[in-house]
């Protein structure tokens, strides 16, 4: 469960919020868009010109979202460094509020033209519904933004402490690990704080692990050292008895001395 429930996983969700509720505002523009475009742009580009409107509003009103809502904080803080410098009459921080309540503001029109155009349709208690949650989805959108604007700029202290934390429960998943391999002295230094006794019986363990495939490759060298002899030899014995039977009168001599060299060689194997 560790890999789903952590600090990671709700920081997902968050900017996962903010995607889903602005895109969903964002493809609600696709009506008032195409609308727009249908009477501006359609006498000009023809057509066409609806679906323009439609698309361009839309990653507009997305756009627009997302850098005053999700990245806001970040502007915010420049705005309010720049009028720490005595440039600023505090105009420059009450224009970034102001442009917050326009996206706002650009948002909720698309929201309220599609209730519009549901409570035209004559669907009084869809055209509700959508306005309530519309709102509501772009109420929890701006909370879920400070969220995370707050994680990512958390204070370096808590990266530090939640370091340490991982570094004990580390240390502890090991000793316990190891711990089977620990000698009586080893876990008495562990006991006493000292870590060290981890990495030895670690490398103790290492070490027989190391000497058992050692020894195996050894002796599978061994074992193959062994077959070549005997495939060696098995060709020799092919070839004796090969030159035997194509010469019975010829080369007595040679082939009675193979055949006491290799009657030795095969007295000493057996």
């Amino acid at each position: 469960m560790k890999w789903f429930h952590n600090e990671h996983m709700a920081v997902l969700w968050a900017i996962a919020v903010e995607l889903v509720v602005h895109g969903i505002m964002a493809f609600g523009a696709f009506l008032l868009g195409g609308f727009l475009g249908e009477i501006v742009l359609n006498s000009i580009i023809g057509p066409i010109g609806t679906s323009v409107g439609a698309w361009f509003l839309a990653v507009f009103v997305f756009g627009a979202a997302f850098q005053a809502f999700v990245l806001g904080e970040y502007m915010k803080e420049h705005v309010v460094a720049f009028e720490r410098t005595g440039k600023g009459d505090g105009s420059y921080i009450a224009g970034w509020k102001r442009l917050r309540w326009i996206v706002g503001g650009i948002e909720i029109a698309s929201l309220a033209f599609r209730c519009f155009d549901a409570f035209a349709q004559g669907h009084l208690a869809q055209a509700i519904i959508i306005g309530v949650f519309g709102a509501l989805a772009l109420w929890y959108a701006y909370e879920q933004a400070k969220v995370i604007h707050a994680s990512v700029n958390r204070p370096v202290a808590y990266d530090v402490y939640q370091t340490r934390q991982q570094i004990t429960r580390d240390l502890v998943k090991d000793a316990l690990h190891y711990s089977g391999e620990m000698t009586s002295e080893e876990k008495a230094r562990f006991l006493g704080g000292d870590t060290s006794s981890i990495d030895d019986a670690r490398a103790r363990k290492y070490s027989e692990r190391r000497q058992v495939i050692d020894e195996q490759e050894r002796r599978q060298v061994e074992e193959e050292a062994r077959q070549q002899i005997e495939e060696q030899e098995y060709q020799e014995s092919s070839s004796f008895l090969g030159k035997l039977l194509s010469s019975p009168f010829g080369g007595a001599q040679t082939n009675n001395e193979q055949a006491n060299r290799l009657s030795e060689r095969n007295g000493r194997h057996s």
